[in-house]
């Protein structure tokens, strides 16, 4: 069954000359080069890295170089003056190194790590958003292209019914009303092709827009979808925890839980040590020492709460974390489940359209022979023919809304283009 879906699903489309047409991965890798959405992703990605950057600079020392003038009043006291010159000139160098923070610096580094991978995540999933949104798109100016093909075919053949409707007149053989219901029908079209025309250059706007390629580019399906099966439900189920968004949760569950431990370590006390290498020191009796080290110690007994209430707070945000992920995990399955099922019905919706469109041309051609040899009435003619045209319409649109489908079931179960695979 879904073999003879797919056998109805791609039509090739010829441009005239020697053209190139675009296929969807080719807009998708235009849009990759030139769209400020990526551009954007790659920013934040940036960002992220540095970050972890920043963490890291919190285990390393801290070397300074100091200097410093002061100027005051000559102390009465010899002994004083001794302590406190009239003039003190300092430069030295500082190395702060930290010996112990409770391993927050540890945890914090971690924590900027597993951001860094979720926003690597988030940035696979907005590309995976924009190439859904250029496949509804490109398909759309597809479709469009098929439905002003399938119109003008139209006009030709309602062309010809007025050319003959207004011969038959002049014999005699059918009423004027006849011909002129075939003539307001001819004119419909006309109108209606306008629309259609005027909404694909919207649509075309639009694809333009999202990948960057010209107004006018020609766009070809080239996905042998006659090949592709639809696989059991079950593979795809089993694919969500590839997804993007779930990457990115589980990862920003692990920084919550790693903001927990830099809560707690709030809790145990600090150590650094702290070392200075004089260059120039007061004159008096300091003159000559050129350096010294000191160790420092601090342990925190009461700040109000302070330290516990972080801790609560930081769990809150891991339970918080861990119940979206289970959340986009149940919706991402019913998302799953709809689509599957939709594809899997549309392919006897779509061998039932497609009887219906070659019947109903079949039935047009029937009714239009009868009434040149009078066996109908006119006005059968238009009916058959308006009916043609509507189930034409429809089984064009259907092929085209079911390879949208089958793009959104693969990008919601992570399996990718390779124009994004690239991109991880």
């Amino acid at each position: 069954m879904v073999s003879v879906f797919f056998r109805f699903c791609w039509i090739p489309f010829v441009f005239a000359g020697t053209v190139q047409a675009a296929s969807l991965d080719q807009a998708v890798q235009s849009a990759l080069q030139k769209n400020e959405t990526v551009a954007q992703s790659r920013e934040q990605l940036r960002r992220s890295e540095e970050q972890i950057s920043q963490a890291r600079s919190a285990i390393f020392p801290n070397l300074s170089l100091n200097a410093s003038y002061l100027i005051q009043p000559k102390p009465s006291d010899p002994i004083a003056a001794e302590f406190f010159p009239e003039q003190q000139r300092t430069a030295n160098f500082t190395l702060t190194q930290p010996l112990f923070r409770g391993f927050r610096e540890f945890a914090a580094l971690r924590q900027r790590k597993n951001l860094y991978s979720a926003q690597e995540q988030a940035r696979l999933g907005q590309l995976i958003k924009l190439y859904q949104e250029i496949a509804a798109s490109f398909l759309d100016v597809l479709a469009l292209e098929q439905d002003l093909r399938n119109l003008e075919g139209q006009k030709t053949i309602y062309a010809q019914r007025v050319k003959d409707l207004q011969a038959r007149t002049r014999r005699g053989e059918s009423s004027t009303t006849e011909a002129l219901t075939a003539q307001s029908t001819a004119a419909a079209l006309d109108a209606e092709t306008q629309m259609v025309q005027s909404r694909l250059r919207t649509a075309r706007e639009n694809m333009s827009f999202l990948t960057g390629l010209p107004v006018d580019e020609a766009l070809t399906d080239t996905d042998d979808m006659a090949t592709f099966t639809l696989r059991p439900l079950s593979e795809y189920l089993a694919r969500i925890d590839e997804r993007p968004d779930v990457k990115a949760l589980k990862e920003n569950a692990r920084a919550a839980d790693e903001e927990v431990s830099i809560a707690r370590g709030g809790h145990w006390p600090s150590a650094d040590v702290v070392g200075n290498y004089y260059l120039v020191r007061p004159e008096g009796f300091m003159e000559d020492l050129k350096w010294d080290v000191t160790f420092k110690f601090s342990l925190p007994l009461f700040e109000g709460g302070l330290r516990q209430s972080q801790v609560r707070e930081a769990a809150s945000k891991r339970g918080e974390s861990e119940l979206e992920l289970a959340r986009i995990r149940r919706q991402t399955e019913a998302e799953i489940k709809s689509l599957h099922e939709s594809l899997r019905i549309r392919a006897d919706q779509l061998k039932a359209l497609k009887l219906a469109s070659d019947l109903s041309e079949k039935n047009y051609q029937v009714l239009l022979r009868d009434s040149r040899r009078g066996l109908t009435r006119s006005i059968d003619v238009q009916l058959g023919l308006t009916e043609y045209r509507v189930a034409r319409r429809t089984f064009d649109q259907a092929r085209y809304q079911a390879r949208l489908d089958r793009i959104k079931l693969e990008t919601a179960a992570a399996i990718l283009p390779s124009a994004l695979t690239k991109e991880m």
